[in-house]
């Protein structure tokens, strides 16, 4: 097994494809589960607590904890639609590479928890402007994210930036089709 020469929570931000490269070479699923975990604790732990109305203690660990296991989860969902729509489309990645892909494409929204920490100990972050402010540096780093996504995709199935594009839209598709139809079926069966 060769030896991971590079510092990938540094380098994935300016060299994606290099970056996924020397994981795959390395191992595959190096840091794949913890990452995905820290993704699923940035992008919902926050929602969960503002839905709480508790900031703070045990209400964020256990927030904390099912969000960890919604991003593990999202990840294996995803990994499987991502392999079976890109072999559709002629590529030939597998699921462990668009695990490392996901995961690793992930670490500027990892990097979005540091400004989760103003909001956990700030008395009252919305009178200080830390919310909106943490709110628009998030959607930045989503953003940079979704690119390092799309140039990790290129890589491993060797697609165009275009090609890979369409196969997030197409997987994107595929999971709103269903959530859409249970929701028409939640919405009838209230009107019942």
């Amino acid at each position: 097994m060769a030896r991971l020469r590079i510092n990938p929570w540094v380098t994935v931000w300016s060299a994606p494809r290099e970056t996924l490269n020397s994981i795959l070479k390395y191992n595959p699923s190096y840091m794949v589960i913890p990452m995905a975990a820290l993704i699923g604790i940035s992008l919902l732990s926050l929602t969960f607590e503002s839905q709480d109305d508790i900031i703070g203690g045990s209400s964020f660990l256990g927030s904390a904890f099912v969000a960890a296991l919604i991003g593990i989860g999202t990840l294996v969902l995803l990994s499987h639609l991502f392999t079976l729509s890109g072999r559709l489309m002629g590529g030939k990645a597998d699921s462990a590479k668009f695990r490392a892909a996901m995961a690793w494409s992930g670490v500027p929204i990892v990097a979005s928890l540091l400004l989760f920490l103003p909001l956990f100990f700030g008395l009252n972050s919305e009178l200080l402007g830390i919310t909106g402010l943490s709110v628009f540096i998030r959607w930045i780093f989503a953003g940079w994210s979704l690119y390092l996504l799309i140039s990790m995709i290129s890589e491993i199935q060797n697609f165009s930036i275009l090609r890979s594009v369409f196969q997030i839209i197409l997987v994107g598709i595929v999971i709103t089709i269903p959530l859409l139809f249970i929701n028409v079926l939640i919405g009838t069966g209230a009107i019942l």
